[in-house]
């Protein structure tokens, strides 16, 4: 008999990507958060996302259904990374919000943490790995697995922490204290209802072992401090600390000995330093870290050293897999601290100077080595080889510098705060933040190179904070480019992310968005998923060559005769379409920009009626009052933090302008009087 299977929480061994998976039982996606330092856009799109979405199609080879089904999705799901400024990523699509983050102070958004929220199952990952392809692909890295949900979970103040650590980093992102739509409002609300969810969670046992977090922010504890608090009783006498990454030379040295006031002050005790490494051809031993740590801060206090090879047997070949997981174990007897996460063994890492990164570990406290966690936890250490005699070992520190010392790429400055396109009465535009002491002298540009904005004009017209952009292309940009001298007057260039005040407004892809009254009444009624349909329509358009909505020409008689003008005919091939219709609205929905893109987007009631208004005209005011009655008789389904407050006006707002088609619709007095008394008893 097969064993039985594993959950995410119990394996030692585990591809990245099959953690964003969810499994049968824990309903549709809600949403997502993550961050990261460095950072990819096509592995998170077509990767990660890929996979909490449950998207079928493949980039690569259906390019127009894979558009179509992401957009679908997405519109459906809240999606947000924050990632340290110097790594924002100019390309991406804006159905999701990115937000760089800057530490004013110094340091980097170092922190590794992905929140993914379904309908009955909350996943937190906390770990080493950078959304890139390295850290997913070829990276030897170390991840923790919390699920909360209503059968079992850890403590859920572990998800409220998660989620105030989120919070003290959105403080650092550009737009924290603009009110109103945008991606900090629609983070700040998609946090709010896991909260409420964690704070309805059951409490579970103590079990084998506590689970902390240990978050390193500005203003807040170091690493150390908060290890030490954790840890009770006689102080360890060993500890193991694995790191990619040290301090160069005796700041290294600084670090280590500030490490190892966790260990106890009596009788000897043992430092254990892991990181990459590599036996050459001749049989020498190199190791990744500085030579000044192989002498210790204290005679009775012993530093030894192991390495992780980066080249892996797998599948009978050998692979490259670099080291960059990051963890401290620390043991007196049968007792273990074991904290896993971002932090490199670093000064900036551990929050060791005031330049200290923004970082996210987790520790668990272990009673028991040899309990079934505590072993769990030992395996999850990777596989590493013990160094005897260290006069035979070569200590390699050449491009070893940590993360908080990198400077190499010109930031954009903090002035340029949030950039945001806006749909609404106004027109399309975008609002650009600017503050006072941004650069003497800049220019920001399209992405295609048009001026938009002259900082000599801008200081000559009174530095306002906000500068509207009117936008005229049918495509709203996903960055800016701006250009700058600095103090030096050395010419920089860096990129603007743009977000968008409500994704519900952006326009649909082409493809859905030039749907003849035939083909929406046909995605409508079939009870297949919507790129299919449309994958369809656009090869029966190619073979019919058609290259947009209309019929084509009919060689069968009896298809030839116009039937049009009989309105009860002309409803059977609606009715089904507003059922379908309906169905589509009832199912769970989690925000008002779902509500919204459902509403109004290209297969949604507005849709409807406006198409049936052009194609046919005769019957449309009556046909849209049955479009209308329809909507008013859904029985929705709100998730997440929405409720009948949020979806009430803007279903009201939706009859109101589908009266409005209504109304412009030709049609017989008697046919008008109906709809104007439908209308009546739907708007009252």
């Amino acid at each position: 008999m097969s064993a039985p299977r594993k959950s995410m929480t119990e394996q030692t061994r585990v591809r990245l990507l099959d953690l964003w998976r969810g499994d049968d039982g824990f309903g549709r996606p809600l949403g997502c958060v993550t961050t990261s330092f460095t950072f990819d856009a096509e592995l998170f799109e077509e990767q990660c996302l890929a996979r909490f979405l449950s998207i079928q199609s493949n980039p690569n080879e259906t390019a127009k259904a894979y558009l179509i089904e992401r957009e679908e999705k997405l519109s459906q799901c809240f999606a947000c990374v924050l990632v340290d400024a110097a790594h924002a990523s100019p390309d991406r699509s804006l159905r999701w919000h990115m937000l760089p983050v800057t530490l004013p102070s110094g340091g980097v958004l170092h922190a590794k943490l992905t929140l993914l929220a379904w309908e009955k199952r909350v996943r937190v990952l906390i770990g080493s790995a950078n959304l890139t392809e390295p850290a997913y692909r070829r990276n030897q890295e170390v991840v923790a697995v919390l699920e909360f949900g209503e059968d079992e979970n850890p403590a859920p103040e572990l998800l409220a922490q998660c989620i105030a650590f989120l919070h003290r980093v959105r403080r650092f992102a550009p737009g924290f204290d603009r009110r109103g739509q945008g991606p900090q409002s629609a983070l700040a609300e998609f946090l709010a209802s896991i909260g409420q969810r964690a704070r309805s969670l059951p409490t579970p046992d103590r079990g084998d072992a506590e689970c902390f977090l240990v978050p390193l922010t500005p203003g807040g504890g170091s690493v150390i401090d908060q290890l030490w608090a954790l840890w009770s009783g006689p102080r360890p006498d060993r500890a193991w600390a694995l790191s990619p990454f040290f301090d160069e030379a005796e700041k290294a040295s600084a670090t280590a000995a500030r490490f190892a006031t966790l260990l106890t002050t009596r009788g000897n005790r043992r430092l254990c330093i892991t990181a990459q490494g590599r036996t050459l051809a001749d049989g020498t031993v190199q190791i990744d870290v500085p030579d000044t740590l192989k002498a210790s801060s204290h005679p009775s206090l012993e530093h030894a050293f192991a390495i992780v090879h980066p080249r892996k047997e797998l599948d009978g070949r050998q692979e490259e897999r670099p080291l960059h997981a990051k963890s401290i174990w620390l043991q007196r007897d049968g007792r273990a601290l074991y904290m896993l996460g971002s932090s490199n063994f670093t000064a900036a890492g551990l929050g060791l100077h005031p330049r200290h990164n923004i970082e996210l570990n987790l520790a668990y406290l272990i009673r028991d080595c040899n309990s079934r966690f505590g072993k769990l936890c030992d395996q999850s250490w990777p596989e590493h080889t013990q160094l005897g005699d260290l006069h035979k070992v070569q200590f390699l520190s050449d491009g070893l510098i940590d993360s908080g010392d990198i400077s190499e790429v010109p930031a954009l400055p903090t002035a340029f705060g949030l950039a945001l396109f806006c749909v609404d009465a106004q027109g399309p535009r975008l609002e650009l933040e600017i503050a006072y002491d941004a650069p003497p002298m800049f220019e920001v540009f399209s992405k295609e190179g048009t001026p938009l904005i002259d900082g000599t004009i801008w200081a000559r017209d009174g530095k306002q904070g906000i500068v509207v952009v009117p936008w005229e292309s049918k495509r709203p940009p996903s960055a800016l480019e701006v250009l700058w001298r600095n103090e030096a007057t050395e010419e920089c260039r860096a990129a603007w992310v743009v977000n968008v005040a409500d994704t519900s407004a952006l326009p649909p892809p082409d493809e859905l968005g030039a749907l003849s009254l035939a083909e929406l009444i046909e995605i409508l009624t079939s009870a297949r998923p919507l790129h299919e349909i449309v994958l369809g329509i656009l090869k029966r358009r190619e073979s019919n060559g058609d290259s947009g909505p209309g019929s084509t020409i009919e060689v069968d008689p009896h298809k030839k005769v116009d039937t049009s003008q009989f309105l009860l005919r002309r409803m059977r091939r609606v009715a089904q379409a507003l059922e379908g219709m309906r169905a589509r609205l009832q199912q769970p929905v989690a925000s008002v920009e779902a509500l919204r893109w459902r509403l109004h987007g290209p297969i949604g009631p507005i849709a409807l009626a406006k198409r049936l208004a052009l194609d046919d005209p005769e019957g449309a005011a009556f046909m849209i009052s049955e479009v209308a009655t329809t909507l008013h008789a859904v029985a929705w389904q709100p998730c997440g933090s929405l409720s009948a407050r949020h979806i009430n006006p803007e279903v009201d707002a939706t009859l109101r302008s589908l009266h409005q088609l209504a109304v412009e619709a030709p049609a017989p007095a008697s046919l008008g009087k109906y709809v104007i008394k439908s209308f009546e008893e739907l708007l009252a």
